[in-house]
C-alpha cells in the first residue's frame, strides 16, 4: 500500500503508516500539538484576566487627559521611594488571576480560643493564687538555671580569666559506635578535616649530598697515608676493570677455536643430520620387499569366562584393599596428634625465616633509597677516580697537575642524586 504524501511548507514529507489498534497507539502516534497549544492559551488567559475579547474598552484603552509632568524623572525623592513596596517581595505577590476554587474558608482556631470558658476562668484564678502545675515549675527552675549559668559564663567588663586562642575546639568523634564514613561525613562537613599528604612529599627522592667530601688523598698536599690509600683503591678498581674483561674474553672469543670453512661446513651437516632415522628406514624398506603375509604382533585373544573362585578371590583382594586403606588413614590421623608440637615448631621456624626474609627486604628497600635509581635504559657510570702520582704532587697550589672537570663533576652528582636521567653523550 502505498503511503499518504503530506505538502508542508513547499517539502514533501511521507506520511507515515502506523498502528491505531489501541489507546496507547492513539497516544503515541497521534499529533495533539495544536490541542495542547490551545489550552495553553486558555490557561494563560485565565492567570491574565477574562478574555480579551470579553473584556471592555475602558480596560483596555486609557485615554490621557492630563498634561505629562515637566519635572525630570531622574530626580530622587527618598519620601516616594519609602512608600513605594520593596521590589524584593514582588516574587512573593500572587500574579495570576485566577480565582480561588474555594471562595469560603473555616478560620483554623488557635489553642487559646479552643479551650473552654470555665477552663479559662479556673486558670485564671489558680495564677492569682499562684498555685502552679508541677510542669510549669519545673520549665520556671530550669529557666532560671539557664539564665544564672549564662550570667556566671559571661566574662565581667575589663576581666581577662582565659585565652580564647589557648584552647582547640576539639571535638571527640571516638567511639565503638561511629564507622568511618561517619567520622569522615563530620568532618568533612564542619571544616576539621586534615588531607594526609603522601610520605614522598615529606622526604628528599635522595639521600645524597649536593656536595660530597673528596677523598683526603685528592688534596694537593695530601699525607703519605691518605694519598697511599687513595692509589690502592684506584688499583683495585683496575684490577676489577682488568678481571671483568678477562672473563669475557674467555667466554666469547677464547671459548671457540678456529676451523676452516670445509671443516665448519662438515660440522654443520653432521649436526643437522642428528636423529634422522636413515638406517631404520632401510631395514622397513627390506622387511616390505621380502614378504606380503599378514603377520599379528600380539598373540590372539581368547574369551575365557571367570569361575565362581576367582570372583570370589578377587572381591576378598579387594575387600581387604578397603581394610588396609582405612587402617593407614586411622593410622595417619593418632600419628598427626602426637606430631603437633613438630607442626608447631616448623609453624614458628617459617614465622622466623619470614620476619628475616622481611628485614632483609627492609634493609635492601633502604640500600635502594640511597642509591641511584634507574630512570633511563642507559645505566649510571660514575665518575674514575682523581689521582697524581708521588711525583705529581708539588705541595702548592700553583705547581699541581690539574685533573677532571668541574662541569662533568656537577652533572654527575645531579645524575647519582635522580635529578636527571643518565644519557649517552653524541
Amino acid at each position: 500500500m502505498v503511503a499518504k504524501m503530506k505538502i508542508s511548507e513547499g517539502k514533501v514529507v511521507l506520511k507515515k503508516k502506523v498502528s491505531k489498534k489501541n489507546k496507547k497507539s492513539w497516544r503515541k502516534n497521534c499529533n495533539t500539538k495544536d490541542v495542547d497549544d490551545f489550552l495553553e492559551d486558555k490557561r494563560l488567559e485565565e492567570r491574565l484576566g477574562a478574555p480579551f475579547s470579553e473584556r471592555q474598552d475602558s480596560e483596555l484603552f486609557h485615554i490621557d487627559k492630563i498634561a505629562d509632568d515637566t519635572k525630570d524623572a531622574t530626580v530622587r525623592n527618598p519620601k516616594k521611594k519609602s512608600i513605594k513596596p520593596n521590589r524584593c517581595f514582588q516574587l512573593l505577590e500572587n500574579s495570576s488571576a485566577v480565582p480561588d476554587p474555594i471562595s469560603v474558608r473555616n478560620r483554623v482556631k488557635t489553642p487559646e480560643e479552643r479551650k473552654h470558658v470555665l477552663v479559662k476562668v479556673l486558670k485564671a484564678q489558680r495564677k492569682e493564687k499562684g498555685i502552679l502545675k508541677r510542669k510549669e515549675i519545673v520549665a520556671n527552675q530550669h529557666r532560671l538555671s539557664e539564665k544564672i549559668k549564662k550570667q556566671l559564663s559571661k566574662p565581667k567588663i575589663g576581666e581577662f580569666a582565659s585565652d580564647i586562642w589557648e584552647g582547640d575546639d576539639d571535638k571527640s568523634m571516638t567511639g565503638p559506635w561511629i564507622t568511618k564514613t561517619t567520622l569522615l561525613h563530620t568532618l568533612k562537613n564542619t571544616g576539621q578535616i586534615k588531607k594526609k599528604l603522601p610520605e614522598k612529599f615529606l622526604k628528599k627522592p635522595f639521600v645524597t649530598p649536593p656536595v660530597e667530601a673528596p677523598h683526603p688523598g685528592t688534596s694537593y698536599n695530601p699525607t703519605f697515608g691518605d694519598h697511599q690509600s687513595l692509589l690502592k683503591e684506584v688499583a683495585e678498581k683496575e684490577l676489577e676493570v682488568k678481571k671483568e674483561e678477562a672473563h669475557l674474553n674467555r667466554v666469547t672469543s677464547k671459548m671457540f677455536s678456529r676451523v676452516t670453512e670445509s671443516e665448519r661446513q662438515n660440522m654443520w651437516m653432521e649436526e643437522m643430520s642428528q636423529g634422522l632415522p636413515k638406517e631404520a628406514e632401510e631395514e622397513t624398506q627390506q622387511e616390505n620387499e621380502g614378504g606380503d603375509s599378514y603377520k599379528a604382533i600380539n598373540p590372539p585373544v581368547k574369551i575365557k569366562k571367570k569361575t565362581l573362585k576367582e570372583r570370589r578371590k578377587l572381591k576378598e583382594a579387594r575387600q581387604q584393599a578397603l581394610q588396609q586403606k582405612q587402617h593407614k588413614l586411622e593410622k595417619k590421623k593418632i600419628s598427626d596428634l602426637y606430631k603437633v608440637k613438630i607442626m608447631n615448631k616448623e609453624i614458628e621456624e617459617k614465622k622466623e625465616k619470614l620476619e628475616k626474609i622481611r628485614e632483609k627486604r627492609k634493609k635492601m628497600n633502604a640500600i635502594k633509597e640511597q642509591g641511584t635509581r634507574k630512570l633511563s635504559k642507559v645505566k649510571f657510570e660514575p665518575l674514575d677516580l682523581e689521582f697524581n702520582l708521588s711525583k705529581e704532587i708539588s705541595g702548592n697550589l700553583r705547581g699541581i697537575k690539574p685533573q677532571g672537570s668541574v662541569l662533568v663533576d656537577r652533572f654527575k652528582s645531579l645524575q647519582k642524586r635522580n635529578v636527571i636521567e643518565p644519557a649517552i653523550r653524541r
